[in-house]
């Protein structure tokens, strides 16, 4: 069983890994930028996120500008207190961007002491799930550094679902770049402040199919190439997230 698991984990990988070759730009492209608000004023310190650069993080400098040398399709720009944007890389050497405020500070809420729900036990795992009719929890496994948990929907294609784990290498709390690459629609919002927020970020493929990470620094539940009914079902589940008292 175990080598099982190990053949279509490298498959998995080694199929990601494919899609994000086959993702990127023919040519890398160099790109700057100024990001404000609605008020006119730069905007210090906003992340620019899944820019295929990974020896260093990107931000906006006092002057709100930012520049990078990428092959990325699609860039996320991230800012605590205010909506993240997706973007797409256009020809033009030079982009303006204006993020909208925020809700003030929204934050998951607390689980109730008696609410039924569904997590991992152990390994920092805050993320509690509501029992959804048709959504079958498993068993909890783990490895040497996390525990996960699968939570899945039979349909007339198979088995799909979401994907739980915690753990100290588990999770950067990001989406995958190959998912806000693929995407023709994208969208997120970002729950706390810097740095311990959480992204829950959700698009849809070209192909029609659905994705969703709700991620956070060492836990994430995600699900991917999913049909939109499926999806409806699971976002039930995401949808009613609460944080365990006893884990905060």
């Amino acid at each position: 069983m175990r080598r099982l698991i190990a053949a279509v984990t490298m498959t998995t990988a080694l199929l990601c890994a494919q899609a994000y070759r086959n993702l990127r730009l023919p040519q890398e492209r160099s790109i700057t930028g100024i990001v404000s608000g609605v008020d006119g004023n730069p905007i210090a310190d906003a992340r620019i996120d899944h820019s295929d650069n990974r020896l260093k993080a990107i931000k906006t400098d006092n002057s709100g500008k930012f520049s990078l040398q990428t092959r990325a399709p699609a860039i996320v720009i991230r800012k605590a207190g205010f909506r993240s944007q997706w973007l797409r890389i256009a020809d033009l050497p030079e982009i303006q961007i204006t993020l909208q405020p925020a809700k003030a500070n929204p934050q998951i809420r607390a689980c109730s002491l008696t609410e039924p729900c569904e997590s991992i036990n152990g390994w920092g795992a805050q993320f509690c799930f509501p029992r959804v009719p048709g959504v079958t929890a498993g068993r909890q496994g783990q490895d040497i550094d996390y525990g996960f948990r699968g939570y899945t929907i039979a349909t007339s294609k198979g088995t799909v679902g979401i994907r739980h784990g915690s753990g100290p290498l588990w999770s950067f709390g990001l989406p995958l770049d190959d998912d806000v690459w693929g995407s023709t629609e994208y969208q997120e919002k970002v729950f706390g402040t810097d740095p311990l927020i959480t992204i829950d970020a959700n698009g849809r493929t070209a192909d029609g199919k659905f994705w969703r990470n709700l991620g956070k620094f060492g836990e994430s539940a995600s699900y991917r190439n999913v049909a939109k009914a499926d999806a409806r079902l699971l976002d039930r589940m995401l949808d009613g997230v609460c944080i365990r008292p006893n884990q905060r």
